[in-house]
């Protein structure tokens, strides 16, 4: 019979019928504009219930109401086996009518003597009957004499007026208390609307048609006066953990907020924060008074100001403590109830300290006093970084794992479905009025900001791009690109994860990448790329650079076995560059990295190494021979710690190639840039240049605060690199980041006006060397190293030949660059 009903009622769905939204009837939703009310109910009757039950609704109101899709009933839960009845298709209210729904017209008319207006079972032909409602309820209506509701709904299926009574606190806490049979329960006065048992009163002598207009509105009876229940500190605990994991708990709070959550799936999740009623905390710094609920896929039926009354499961979700989804009971008791003063917040910089600080905050109401700096840019999970102002900081570095970073400080408005209406900001803005719940996801604290309508933003001028050097005729310029998951609209892979932009988007793209290879970076001799998914999209922007740059990029690009498709490639400058080998340089693991690559054979037990295998590219630049190694490093998704052995062998696999080129050649040539998604201190990067390492990381050179190509949740951070053989560290002669991408948010990528085209190409800043080659080189022995990475820049080495030989071939060096010159303007 459920089977049938339910099939009945997706039909009727199917073909039209159905009236409002399916869904469960919560207490929040009583706010609707209707002046329709529930008067009185007489459930508990001194005959037969099944035949002389009966409910009075009332027009309190100044304008007819039409009841065609008005539903009266006992089932709060949609297809629920209680009832749920409609009113007849013609039926309207006037204003100050009342109107009598008996169960049956026959009974009414016996006791009282007059017909009642609409019926529940057909027994008069001259009472129209009331409608069954399957969409919503299986049963009848039949009010159970211990405990019920009633229930009124609109045609949107929202609650216009509900009474809960006696042992049922599903839509109302606490109920009505039950009467004694032949008693009714009466609203009095009827214009009393407190959604509390403070609007109803027993009768000893019903009343059906007449209400009362006369008195005084009672007080609402807050719940929290009736009933002691602990405190959410209790709950939270003083730990990192709370104390009643697993454990069904039931609090009581006021709604401080609430947040909506998008996975990258596109499921939406929602999750709001109640917090102990002003005075009814347990006193104790070192427990939180907050405490988040977990509502799953469907809104949960408060909002910021309701007194609930919350029973359900405590849980961790990674180190956060929340009630689950599971078997949820939200009752709401009272709505615009004043919210806690929220906390003054200003975290310490070291991050073992930072999580005993929020602990006792985490869940509850807390803000930044002032104005803050920001410090990363608004990200499209609409959310953006700072630091308060006590903490003088305009900018958080991490230059290794360890560095301390707790400043750093997540502002997310209370939707990532949408981010309409909160700010982009850049770095280097000033933002004041964040207040908002803690929570704690992705390994870190944030403020869920409620009213972005608060935020005042102070905006900074955009700073001045500098040209670059123009380059002499014996110099190249060299950069690093990552194009951030620039793919085309094709389906290759049939996962989700693969981006599949529209076609416009991809214009916008090509736009900005082109316009950062023609004017930011000035056509560079070599750019190495990262994250770009075919060979036609670079061969399309080198046709849309073409006119700027004055020649044609050559594309290298070699297709890789990364999951999602994006790989590494090499533009270069046709007229100077020679390409003459590129192959990836892949390699196997016994580190488990579930890759699968057709171009490698790995022995039993190990792995393929990269998802993106390095590209290698053995070149002639002007007649010299250059080797350029471009890389793409595996990424920290996964975690930071997790992840790490796999990028420390990925630079000890480029050490091997690097070996491999100076065992051939002390003096090769060899260029190593890339995506290297790891702190310029970190291991990986101290293995290529210390140590073992014969590389020079050349980025190093920048003075500090302007030494970051990446900001990762406010913190800049140098992930990418320009390493150089022990041949080209003294060749360096200019070496630079371009601060065009990081510091700007990500709505600035879909702006291509003059103002906004320079800015925000892809999530990545963009460094660039130059290098002259001019000259005969020194060769290096076999056996040296490179210096030790320093925030200094490299010194010049000794020439073994004495000052007077070194000066020789210093005036030899020049003229033959001065000559090279005049024959280079002479093309």
């Amino acid at each position: 019979m459920r089977k049938r009903n339910w099939l009945w009622a997706l039909a009727l769905i199917w073909f039209g019928w159905g009236i409002g939204s399916i869904g469960q009837v919560e207490a929040a939703q009583t706010a609707v504009s209707s002046p329709v009310r529930i008067t009185e109910v007489y459930y508990h009757t001194d005959g037969d219930d099944a035949t002389d039950e009966w409910i009075e609704i009332a027009n309190l109101g100044e304008v007819t109401v039409e009841l065609g899709n008005y539903k009266l009933g006992d089932e709060e839960t949609a297809a629920g086996d209680e009832g749920m009845m409609r009113f007849p298709a013609d039926a309207v209210i006037t204003p100050g009518q009342v109107i009598i729904v008996a169960q049956t017209a026959v009974g009414f008319t016996d006791r009282y003597g007059f017909a009642p207006d609409f019926e529940m079972q057909d027994t008069s032909p001259d009472v129209p009957d009331m409608r069954r409602f399957p969409l919503w309820a299986t049963g009848n209506v039949a009010l159970g004499n211990d405990g019920d509701e009633v229930i009124l709904m609109d045609e949107q299926n929202h609650v216009v007026d509900v009474v809960s009574y006696g042992n049922s606190t599903a839509l109302m806490f606490p109920a009505v208390a039950a009467v004694e049979a032949g008693w009714s329960l009466e609203r009095v006065p009827a214009v009393c609307d407190t959604d509390s048992l403070a609007d109803w009163q027993a009768q000893a002598m019903p009343t059906p048609g007449e209400v009362t207009l006369e008195g005084e509105c009672a007080e609402p009876v807050n719940p929290a006066e009736l009933e002691s229940l602990p405190p959410i500190g209790t709950i939270q605990g003083n730990g990192r953990t709370t104390p009643r994991i697993g454990e069904r708990v039931t609090f009581r709070g006021v709604v401080t907020g609430i947040y909506i959550d998008r996975n990258s799936r596109g499921d939406v999740f929602y999750t709001f924060f109640v917090q102990d009623l002003p005075g009814m905390e347990d006193g104790d710094p070192s427990t939180s008074d907050g405490l988040a609920v977990f509502h799953g896929r469907e809104a949960p039926p408060v909002k910021i100001g309701d007194q609930v009354r919350v029973t359900g499961r405590a849980t961790e979700y990674y180190e956060f403590t929340e009630l689950d989804d599971d078997n949820l009971e939200i009752i709401v008791e009272a709505e615009n109830v004043p919210l806690p003063e929220p906390i003054v917040i200003d975290p310490p910089a070291d991050e073992a300290a930072l999580f005993d600080y929020f602990e006792r905050y985490e869940g509850m109401l807390v803000k930044i006093d002032g104005t803050a700096n920001v410090i990363g840019p608004t990200y499209s999970g609409c959310g953006f970084a700072v630091t308060t102002p006590s903490s003088g900081l305009s900018r958080v570095f991490r230059r290794q794992s360890d560095d301390p970073a707790g400043q750093a400080m997540t502002v997310l408005h209370y939707t990532d479905v949408s981010c309409a209406g909160f700010p982009n900001v850049k770095t280097g803005d000033q933002v004041s009025g964040i207040v908002g719940p803690l929570i704690y996801n992705f390994e870190q604290y944030k403020i869920v900001q409620q009213s972005p309508e608060l935020l005042a933003v102070t905006a900074v001028p955009y700073p001045e791009i500098p040209p670059l050097p123009t380059l002499q005729p014996d110099q190249i310029s060299i950069a690093t690109f990552n194009f951030e998951n620039h793919f085309d609209a094709i389906d290759d892979t049939g996962d989700d994860a693969e981006p599949k932009p529209a076609p416009e988007e991809i214009a916008i793209k090509q736009t900005k990448l082109a316009y950062a290879i023609s004017h930011t970076l000035e056509c560079p001799t070599l750019i190495g790329v990262q994250e770009v998914e075919k060979e036609s999209l670079l061969l399309d922007l080198a046709a849309a650079v073409a006119e700027s740059c004055g020649f044609t990029y050559e594309v290298t690009h070699r297709e890789s076995a990364d999951g999602r498709g994006i790989d590494v490639a090499l533009l270069s400058d046709p007229r100077r560059v020679t390409v003459l080998h590129a192959e990836l340089k892949q390699t196997c693991t016994r580190l488990l990295t579930d890759i699968e690559d057709p171009n490698v054979d790995c022995p039993m037990g190990d792995d393929p190494l990269f998802s993106r295998p390095p590209l290698q590219v053995t070149l002639e630049i002007d007649g010299q021979p250059l080797t350029i190694i471009v890389n793409h490093f595996k990424s920290k998704r996964g975690g930071e710690t997790a992840t790490a052995p796999r990028r420390l062998a990925q630079a000890e696999h480029i050490n091997t190639l690097v070996d491999e080129l100076l065992a051939q050649n002390e003096a090769a040539r060899v260029v190593v840039v890339g995506d290297l998604n790891d702190y310029e201190l970190s291991p990986p990067l101290q293995a290529l240049t210390s140590g073992n390492g014969r590389l020079t990381n050349v980025l190093l050179q920048i003075p500090d605060e302007e030494r970051y190509s990446f900001i990762f949740s406010g913190v800049s951070q140098l992930i990418d690199a320009i390493l150089v053989s022990p041949s080209l560290v003294d060749r360096v002669s200019f070496v630079t980041i371009r601060h065009v991408n990081a510091d700007y948010p990500d709505a600035f990528g879909q702006d291509v006006s003059p103002e906004g085209l320079p800015y925000r190409a892809t999530d990545h800043d963009l460094p660039l060397v130059i290098l002259s080659l001019g000259g005969e080189e020194t060769a290096v022995s076999a056996t040296a190293t490179s210096p030790a990475a320093t925030d200094q820049p490299p010194t010049a080495s000794t020439n073994s030949l004495g000052p007077v030989w070194g000066w020789l071939i210093g005036i030899l060096v020049a003229g033959t660059a001065v000559v090279a010159f005049i024959l280079w303007r002479k093309r």
